[in-house]
Formats: C-alpha cells, structure tokens, sequence
C-alpha cells in the first residue's frame, strides 16, 4: 500500500470513527431528554439533541466526500464506496429519527402519565444500547476495509441488536394498548402517534444493521 493510499483510507477510518461517535453521542441525549419532559430543562434537553444531529450531518458529509475520493488503486474502499456510502446514510437516520421524535414530542407537549413516560424512556434506552452495538461493529467493518485486518464478526451485534428492537416492538404495542384501554381516545391517539414516531428510531437502527450485514458478506 503507497504512502498516499495508506493516509487516505487512515484518513477515511478516522472520519468513520468520529463520525460514529457522534452518532452515539446524539442518542444518548434522547433519553436525558426524556428525563426532563415537563421541566423547565426539556427546551434545552431537546435543543441539544438537534444540535448533536447537525453535528452527525457535518461528519457524514466529510466522510462520504472522502469515501468518494478513493481512487482505483486504493482497491476495497474503492470497490465498495457506493456501499459504504449508503450504510452511513442508513445509519445517519438514526440521529434523524431521533430529532424527529424530540421535535414531535416538543410539538404536541401531551401530558403523559408516568408509566407511559417510563416506557418511552426504556425505548430510548434500548436504542442507545442498539445503537453502541451498531457503532461498534460498523467502526470495525471499515476498519478491516481499510487495512489488512480479518473481516471483523459482527453476527453477534446483529442478533443483539435484532433482540433489541424486538424488546421495542413489545414496548410499543403495551404502550398503544394500554393508552386505549386507560385513556380517551383523542388522548390515546396521541400516544399512538408518539409512539410512532419514536418506533422509527430502534427501526432504523435495524435497517442499519442488515446494510451492514449486506456489506460484511460481501468481503
């Protein structure tokens, strides 16, 4: 591997890296940010959380710039860009989804009872859980992308992550069906939405995931 070979795809390792740190550091606000629903502190909770995604933004932009300028002799990146590309575009909705469910949630402001703030916040907690795995095994894919390390086995993380968002699914349906046995119906419905739109975090973390499988397999 040339000199200039070896500190481009060093480079494109280091912006995956950051880049998937602040992914990680986006989705561990969206919890606090439920901790402090009906505070004073939520309007801050929630700003600083866009504020992460933006940060996400900026950080795949430059990655996949530099993804994109891999020349032919730099070999797996090279081959692989478009797929590298489209599995951080995947993973960048993760942080989206976020942001959409904090500005969804600042939108409507409902008064949630307790046990249904609590199941929100264990849905968030397992996306943040998800969401270190996923980091995790895509910071080493391309790792061993760039270098001449043995494909790293992320099966594991999948099937983890796989049960996580099953553990979401189960939250969401007792939340809905607990709105609507206990709730009124206009109230209930917005829940259902909340819900929703929170489901499309743990989601995408999973769609994520199975673009990360499609690229592992083809090393």
């Amino acid at each position: 591997m040339g000199t200039g070979t070896a500190e481009h795809t060093a480079d494109v390792a280091d912006r995956a890296a950051a880049y998937l740190t602040a992914v990680e550091d986006c989705l561990v606000a969206l919890p606090q940010a439920l901790a402090v629903y009906g505070d004073a502190q939520f309007a801050d909770a929630a700003a600083e959380l866009g504020r992460q995604e933006s940060v996400c933004d900026d950080h795949r932009r430059r990655l996949c710039g530099a993804v994109g300028r891999a020349r032919p002799e730099f070999t797996a990146l090279y081959l692989r860009g478009a797929e590298l590309t489209e599995l951080f575009t995947m993973v960048d909705a993760v942080p989206d989804a976020a942001e959409t469910f904090v500005r969804d949630l600042d939108a409507m402001s409902p008064s949630l009872t307790e046990p249904t703030l609590e199941r929100l916040a264990d849905v968030a907690a397992l996306a943040c859980a998800a969401t270190a795995l996923l980091t995790e095994a895509t910071e080493a894919y391309v790792r061993a992308l760039v270098t001449d390390d043995d494909a790293p086995a992320i099966a594991d993380a999948v099937d983890r992550i796989t049960d996580l968002e099953s553990q979401c699914d189960q939250h969401r349906d007792e939340l809905v069906a607990r709105a609507f046995e206990r709730q009124s119906t206009a109230d209930a419905l917005v829940v259902r939405e909340l819900v929703r739109s929170l489901d499309a975090v743990p989601n995408a973390i999973e769609d994520a995931a199975d673009q990360l499988v499609f690229c592992w397999a083809d090393m």
